[in-house]
C-alpha cells in the first residue's frame, strides 16, 4: 500500500483525537509512572556504577596505611561487611574514614589483631554526631558536673541542672540530642558517662537540711570502645 493511501485512510486529526482520548491518555500516565518507578528503583545500579574512581581513592586510602611487607589476606568476616558499608557512605566524612581504616588494619599483619568482626556492624550503626562524640573521647576524658535538688515531701531528687560541661557540643551537628547518643554508645559498649567519687551532699545553711546534692562524672572510652577507638578513629580529620 503507498504512502498516500495509508494517509487517507488514517486522517492526521483522528490520530491526534485517539492520543487525547481518555484511554491513551491513561496509558500516557501508565508508562510514565513506570519510568519514574524504573529510574528510582534503579537509581542504586547506576551509581555503583559511577564509583570506580571512587573505589580507586578508597584503596590508595588503604594502601598508604600499611607497609608492603605487612601485608595479608584480611578475614573475609570484616573486610566483606565493611567494603558494604563503605560502599554505603558519603566520601570524605568522619565515618568513610572509619570504614577505611579498619579496611587498612585487617589486611596488616602488625595491626591485625585490632580488627574485631563486630566493628563493621558497630560502624553501619553510628550517626556523624555519635562518631565525632568517640574521635574526642578518644583523645580525652571530660568532666560533667550536675546538680538536683532535693524534694523531702517526696524523697527524690528533681530538678537536674548542669553545672559543667567539657565536652564539645558545639562540634556536633545535633548537639540537643548528646545524651540520647552517649546512651546508644553506652548500649554498644563503646563509651559511658561514669559517676566519679560519691555525691556531695548540699544543706541549708540554716535548717542544715539536705536540698540537693552535686554529681561529678566524667565522659570516656570503655574498654571495648578503646579497642574500636585504636582500629577505627583517626588521630586527626580535617572536618574536626
Amino acid at each position: 500500500m503507498m504512502e498516500d493511501e495509508i494517509k487517507s485512510l488514517i486522517p492526521i486529526d483522528k490520530v491526534y483525537e485517539d492520543a487525547l482520548s481518555p484511554a491513551m491518555k491513561q496509558i500516557g500516565k501508565s508508562l510514565e509512572s513506570v519510568a519514574k518507578t524504573s529510574r528510582f528503583l534503579l537509581a542504586p545500579f547506576e551509581y555503583l556504577s559511577k564509583q570506580h574512581d571512587r573505589w580507586e581513592k578508597y584503596l590508595e586510602k588503604v594502601s598508604e596505611k600499611v607497609d608492603k611487607e605487612n601485608l595479608i589476606e584480611g578475614h573475609p568476616q570484616i573486610v566483606i561487611p565493611t567494603l558494604e558499608g563503605l560502599s554505603l557512605t558519603y566520601e570524605n566524612t568522619l565515618l568513610s574514614e572509619l570504614f577505611v581504616n579498619l579496611l587498612a588494619i585487617s589486611i596488616d599483619k602488625s595491626k591485625q589483631d585490632l580488627a574485631h568482626p563486630a566493628f563493621p556492624s558497630i560502624i553501619k550503626q553510628l550517626s556523624r554526631d555519635e562518631a565525632v562524640i568517640l574521635f574526642y573521647l578518644k583523645q580525652k576524658s571530660y568532666k560533667l558536673k550536675q546538680k538536683s535538688d532535693y524534694n523531702e515531701e517526696l524523697n527524690s531528687f528533681t530538678n537536674q541542672e548542669i553545672l559543667l560541661e567539657e565536652f564539645p557540643i558545639e562540634k556536633l551537628d545535633f548537639p540537643q540530642n548528646f545524651w540520647m547518643n552517649m546512651n546508644h554508645l553506652n548500649s554498644l559498649n563503646l563509651a559511658v558517662t561514669w559517676q566519679v567519687g560519691q555525691q556531695e551532699v548540699i544543706y541549708d545553711t540554716i535548717t542544715q537540711k539536705q536540698t540537693g546534692v552535686f554529681i561529678n562524672s566524667e565522659r570516656r572510652l570503655m574498654e571495648f570502645g578503646e579497642l574500636f577507638a585504636n582500629a577505627c578513629i583517626p588521630n586527626e580529620f580535617i572536618e574536626l
